[in-house]
């Protein structure tokens, strides 16, 4: 994992030295053929040197216009007194004697802004004029030597200090990475092992630190709620399994009792469904869990053990101040939990029921009391412990209520009264 970071960390790294190069590629490219497109232009010096070597007793002879008008150049040549003596093509609005200043001003600049570049030819001034917007003039003839080194040398300053950065930030951000995932890179090692230490939930790698805890939460309920099942299996089943062992085992075919097997193999079922179902809310997911009223649920299970047992007397109190009150929840669930505790109550007890439901500050309680013998203090113990071994005979219904309970956020309370037995969920 940590090897990948890493590889990952380097590579853009490398991207940003890549870009940074790939940048300085296009700017030389730019500047390449931004060279390349005054190629569409004759270099003045070359029309100059073209004009001079072809002269004759005048400089703008037959040959030379010929050269200057496929070059689309226009030209004027100054005596000394600013007179012109020679031209081709001359514009109407460019005049036909010049000054002094005239002559220092398009010289350095333009002429009737067309750009043009002059040459001495003895005692006159030959002058080649391009199109308009053509060709840029610059101003300043000159640029200081040392200030062209400097700016090389600030350049190369400016190269080496971004890659320095680029290192050090590098360098720290390695380190940080290393600090943060160690734990980490710890706590996976060690995730499924008895000494885990739980990582702290905060930082830049909150969310993963969360996820490592979670996942090692859920690996050690999950070996809690196997080794409780393998326990739970290995006490309880052993009993029918010996009954049912006896029965085959009978000489007689006759003698063998049919119904007491069938009996055993429903209990046997009973107690798999049982622990089965223990195991699974164990690591049960709560984000399908909604807001919804227990009075459905309450309702329903007390109309369908009443129609099951129509001589035995359920009684209902809802002493709920807010009717609409609601508890996130799973109906189904929920339900179960309900019917194991009034199921129990029904099958080992005689007499009444009662449930009752009230509320007090953000408090929502539900009481199940029945007026039977009760239930051993070792078979509570054990529920209380979730302790499965011996307590499917009795109390696998009770624990599984306060599995549900438990999963809904609730509280789970069981006690003998004298008489009968008291359930109290609170949520």
């Amino acid at each position: 994992m940590f090897n990948y970071i890493l590889k990952r960390f380097k590579k853009i790294v490398i991207r940003i030295i890549s870009l940074m190069f790939f940048l300085v590629f296009i700017f030389m490219t730019f500047l390449y053929f931004n060279y390349k497109l005054r190629d569409e232009y004759p270099n003045p010096n070359d029309i100059y040197a073209f004009v001079e070597e072809n002269k004759t007793d005048t400089y703008l002879n037959r040959k030379n216009k010929e050269f200057l008008k496929e070059n689309n150049i226009w030209s004027i040549r100054l005596d000394k007194n600013g007179h012109i003596i020679e031209s081709l093509d001359k514009p109407r609005e460019v005049k036909d004697k010049f000054e002094l200043t005239d002559v220092a001003r398009f010289t350095r600049y333009y002429l009737a802004d067309y750009p043009v570049f002059t040459y001495i030819t003895g005692d006159s001034l030959i002058l080649f004029a391009y199109p308009k917007n053509s060709l840029d003039k610059l101003p300043a003839n000159y640029y200081n030597y040392k200030n062209l080194i400097f700016n090389v040398e600030m350049l190369l300053v400016f190269v080496i200090l971004f890659l320095l950065f680029v290192y050090i930030f590098y360098r720290i951000d390695i380190k940080n990475i290393l600090k943060n995932i160690f734990p980490l890179q710890q706590a996976m090692d060690d995730i499924y092992e008895e000494d885990y230490d739980k990582l702290d939930e905060d930082g830049e790698l909150k969310d993963l630190a969360i996820s490592i805890n979670q996942a090692n939460e859920k690996f050690i309920n999950l070996k809690k709620s196997q080794a409780k099942w393998i326990r739970g299996l290995s006490h309880d089943v052993r009993t029918p399994l010996a009954k049912i062992s006896w029965e085959i085992s009978k000489e007689k075919k006759a003698d063998i009792d049919i119904k007491n097997i069938q009996d055993q193999v429903v209990k046997i079922s009973n107690i798999l469904e049982g622990l089965n179902l223990t195991m699974s809310l164990t690591n049960m997911d709560k984000d399908s869990f909604s807001e919804q009223s227990p009075l459905k649920e309450i309702r329903k299970v007390i109309v369908d053990k009443l129609n099951d047992n129509p001589d035995r007397e359920i009684i209902f109190e809802n002493k709920l101040v807010n009717r609409d009150l609601k508890i996130k929840m799973d109906p189904n669930l929920f339900y179960r939990m309900l019917e194991n505790i009034i199921k129990n109550s029904l099958q080992y007890t005689k007499g009444k029921i009662l449930l009752t439901i009230s509320n007090s500050v953000n408090k929502l309680n539900i009481e199940i009391i029945d007026e039977g013998d009760g239930i051993s203090g070792e078979i509570i113990e054990k529920i209380n412990k979730e302790d499965l071994t011996n307590v499917t005979k009795h109390g696998l219904g009770i624990l599984i209520s306060k599995q549900i309970a438990e999963l809904h956020g609730g509280n789970f309370d069981i006690k003998n009264e004298n008489p009968g037995l008291k359930v109290t969920f609170t949520f």
